[in-house]
């Protein structure tokens, strides 16, 4: 599309000579390029540009030279272009932290809840499509407060960057780890079995008990594990279940994952 529009502006360009500067018309093009490719590729083609405007003024003007205004006039529509892409491309790059910093908690550099509700939303659709199963995981750090009470608010920061790094390292591909909210995670299991389920949270719960204790914190976790043979009729029905879960081992024991198989 880029293309046709800069070809079509060319060949208007071309016709009115350079009675009508017609440079600005080609920013269209060149923005839709710069929307799409990466920075060097911009740059290449504000130089194809200014060297075809450079070609074109040697068949249409009588000289059939390169002569010194042609050479500025070139290198000005260059330097236009470029700080356009330049721009462009600073824009773009501001925009997509944005989007990602929207959808990522800011502390772990997991999924925050919105992403994790709109993964969720996606896999619940897919798995009644193609009768999946799935699970959801629901985390909770017991003793967290005495972390921040007495050893402080930045190493109960730490501790929570060292849990989302367990998690991120532990999970599978296609898992999503989410931080919900405070000292509570969620983690989001696509195509997952019971038997797929428990082996994924017994592994991550061994490897966050020790990660605790290597650091020497009085953290324990709480995990309700909902897997979903019957699939529920929304996220929300879905998330309370596994919430749920996690609160019964909360009230009853701490340090603990419980399973329940929803058929």
């Amino acid at each position: 599309m880029s293309l046709a529009v800069a070809s079509l502006v060319a060949l208007i360009d071309h016709l009115t000579g350079d009675e009508v500067p017609l440079v600005v018309c080609y920013l269209p093009s060149f923005m839709m390029l710069c929307s799409v490719v990466r920075p060097v590729w911009a740059y290449c083609a504000a130089a194809v540009c200014c060297s075809a405007w450079m070609i074109d003024d040697l068949l249409v003007l009588e000289s059939h030279r390169i002569n010194p205004h042609n050479t500025w006039i070139a290198s000005v529509h260059f330097v236009f272009f470029t700080i356009i892409a330049g721009m462009l491309f600073r824009l773009r790059v501001a925009h997509e932290r944005e989007r990602l910093f929207a959808r990522t908690d800011a502390l772990t550099g997991l999924a925050n809840t919105k992403a994790f509700h709109d993964n969720a939303e996606r896999e619940l659709a897919r798995s009644k499509r193609q009768d999946y199963q799935l699970a959801v995981a629901f985390i909770d750090c017991d003793n967290f407060k005495t972390v921040n009470d007495t050893l402080g608010h930045r190493t109960g920061d730490e501790l929570l960057q060292a849990i989302a790094d367990t998690m991120q390292h532990n999970i599978r591909k296609m898992d999503t780890a989410a931080r919900m909210g405070g000292d509570e995670f969620a983690i989001l299991l696509p195509e997952a079995s019971l038997e797929e389920a428990q082996l994924v949270i017994s592994r991550l719960r061994t490897s966050l008990l020790e990660r605790m204790e290597a650091s020497n914190w009085p953290v324990t976790f709480s995990i309700g594990v909902a897997v979903y043979q019957k699939l529920p009729e929304s996220i929300d029905e879905m998330i309370h279940g596994a919430d749920l879960l996690m609160y019964e081992v909360k009230q009853h024991s701490k340090n603990a994952a419980t399973f329940e198989l929803v058929a």
